[in-house]
């Protein structure tokens, strides 16, 4: 089974292609990343996203090419801003991880 790194790269690389509104895109990690059935976390900065907070949204395992879950936390830049800033929060336990994309 291919890395949970490997496959978070190839949902980012999915995600900015069809949606080039997306300026930004960083794993999430948590406490349980070691273990399989924990979904690859992704945080999007999307230009034209609607301010509404840290609402990730979970989708489910496509396999063979993506054989994880996945959830996806979609955040404006000012939200992206103030999240780097701790005025808004990921869920307990999530950290912001390593740059997947960012525009030049």
């Amino acid at each position: 089974m291919p890395e949970k790194d490997e496959i978070a790269q190839v949902l980012a690389d999915a995600h900015r292609s069809i949606e080039p509104t997306i300026t930004r895109i960083i794993r999430i990690v948590g406490p349980n990343e070691a273990d399989g059935r924990e979904p690859i976390k992704l945080l999007e900065v999307n230009t034209q996203a609607t301010p509404s907070g840290i609402w990730p949204i979970a989708f489910t395992p496509d396999p063979p090419d993506i054989p994880y879950g996945s959830v996806v936390v979609e955040v404006t830049p000012d939200e992206y801003n103030d999240l780097i800033a701790s005025r808004l929060s990921l869920p307990a336990g999530w950290r912001l991880g390593t740059d997947l994309f960012q525009a030049a």
